[in-house]
């Protein structure tokens, strides 16, 4: 990928991606910190949750380079692994 602000905008949707999973973390590992949200995004973070880690990821590994390719595979398997776990851990 020669464009680096594709580059840019796919490093910035995988740390919103990462930054979207943080209460869920933190609610795992018993601390008590709420990272500042907005009622704005509310459909495009649930999108984020739910299909954007695979996208972003399938992008990112087409797109070359050993980080890339690291990054792509790390950021498909948070959403297939840990978006159910969540969502599991959810129901009452």
């Amino acid at each position: 990928m020669k464009k680096p602000i594709i580059r840019y905008i796919l490093y910035t949707l995988c740390l919103y991606d990462l930054y979207l999973y943080l209460p869920d973390l933190f609610d795992v590992l018993k601390i008590n910190l709420e990272p500042p949200t907005s009622d704005y995004l509310l459909y495009f973070d649930a999108a984020m949750l739910l299909i954007g880690g695979v996208v972003t990821g399938i992008i990112l590994t087409r797109t070359g380079g050993k980080f890339n390719k690291i990054l792509g595979v790390v950021m498909i398997m948070m959403n297939v692994i840990l978006t159910p776990w969540f969502i599991f851990k959810a129901i009452p």
